[in-house]
């Protein structure tokens, strides 16, 4: 009887953490965690997980960099996910990413031009094709993205 009420109680247990472990499919009614626009563009959507197993999703790569360096989260402390823009659908871990600034007309949601790969010759690819800038996370987590958002804005205008 110690046994059943000892398993009882870890399955209990277990039910209860509802807290992702990482990223998460994202539903037709999920809105970005920074701008409050529905996700309806899949390939752009990233997500933070924070160090207390709060799960953010965001519309545009540049709201997930936003809202985090708003709020002061700690890079080391927090796991970021991109969607592999290749295929737009697989999560990839942010830090093993290849990003490129698209300086086309390709539009992301939030029209920061952002977008991930898994494949850093993919990522070459694009950014030969589309005239853009290749980067990796450190050097994304460095930028001051609203001075990137806003110079690409102006470039778009010329």
């Amino acid at each position: 009887m110690r046994t059943l009420l000892a398993i009882l109680m870890v399955m209990l247990l277990t039910a209860c953490e509802s807290k992702p472990r990482g990223p998460v499919p994202i539903q037709a009614d999920d809105a970005c965690a920074s701008c409050r626009m529905a996700i309806s563009e899949r390939r752009y959507a990233a997500e933070l997980l924070d160090p207390d197993g709060n799960l953010y999703k965001f519309d545009d790569i540049a709201c997930m960099m936003r809202f985090a360096h708003s709020r002061g989260i700690q890079r080391s402390a927090t796991r970021f996910y991109v969607t592999d823009y290749a295929n737009g659908k697989d999560f990839i871990d942010a830090s093993s990413a290849y990003f490129v600034r698209l300086k086309s007309s390709v539009s992301s949601p939030m029209a920061s031009g952002i977008v991930a790969f898994r494949n850093a010759a993919t990522a070459a690819q694009a950014s030969n094709q589309k005239n853009g800038e290749a980067f990796t996370f450190d050097e994304l987590w460095a930028k001051d993205i609203n001075e990137m958002t806003a110079n690409r804005d102006e470039r778009l205008k010329r």
